[in-house]
């Protein structure tokens, strides 16, 4: 299987595994079809990241294992081997834990990364990181115009593919919990109607949820001067979401 077919159908579990847990009703209703829009409106953010996931890992990494929620349940990964280039025999499906877009993965992933972060810098005399890090919608990196080592960092990323992937994937997750988190209130409400009155009223005022030109939030990596990153979506912290 290629990877572009391996990593649709990893998509496919994982946005299924997530909102399984979400849902609580029967699986043929609007809040399931609120789910499921959410989830594929925001695939493209998120399909750079499943492409990264499903490569099997080729170096042994720092040893150093965080507990992740995956799509095989709870377990202890080391990222840097995670994230790590692919190997030639190419996607075993069945022995990849693809991570879920969930508020403990990205926290994971941040402390990942603001503790790595330093010394990815220093390795290639870079003196800070750039401000933020965004991703267009064609998921190419965006750096801040004002950052004076642009191409040194985009260079170094190409030299360290783990980091890239780990920057890459934390933003694609971020983005993919924000907008299924804001079909939340719907599915809510949704579950407590009890007429069909009151279902054609939650989904007239969650009607935007369904738009082709819904809105998406921007997604932002920020690095302090030290390295430490949090991240914001629309300009808003994280924890808001």
């Amino acid at each position: 299987m290629n990877v572009h077919s391996a990593s649709s159908v990893l998509l496919y579990a994982a946005s299924m595994a997530l909102s399984q847990s979400n849902r609580q009703h029967a699986a043929a209703s609007p809040a399931s079809t609120a789910d499921t829009v959410s989830i594929s409106q925001a695939a493209r953010d998120l399909y750079a990241s499943v492409e990264n996931q499903a490569k099997p890992a080729v170096s042994a990494g720092n040893n150093v294992k965080t507990a992740f929620e995956t799509t095989k349940g709870r377990m202890d990964l080391d990222i840097e081997s995670y994230f790590a280039p692919q190997g030639s025999d190419g996607v075993d499906l069945d022995a990849v834990p693809l991570l879920l877009p969930s508020q403990k993965n990205i926290e994971a992933l941040s402390n990942y990364l603001s503790a790595q972060m330093p010394g990815f810098l220093a390795d290639k005399g870079i003196p800070t990181p750039p401000a933020s890090i965004t991703y267009d919608s064609m998921g190419q990196i965006e750096l801040p115009a004002d950052y004076p080592y642009a191409a040194e960092f985009k260079q170094a990323l190409k030299d360290n593919p783990a980091m890239e992937r780990a920057l890459r994937t934390t933003s694609a997750l971020t983005s993919h919990m924000v907008e299924m988190n804001k079909s939340i209130p719907f599915q809510r409400e949704y579950a407590a109607a009890t007429s069909q009155t009151q279902i054609d009223a939650v989904v007239a005022k969650y009607h935007y949820l369904f738009s082709a030109n819904r809105h998406y939030d921007s997604i932002a990596l920020n690095f302090t001067t030290d390295g430490i990153l949090s991240i914001t979506h629309d300009g808003k912290p994280l924890s808001g979401a």
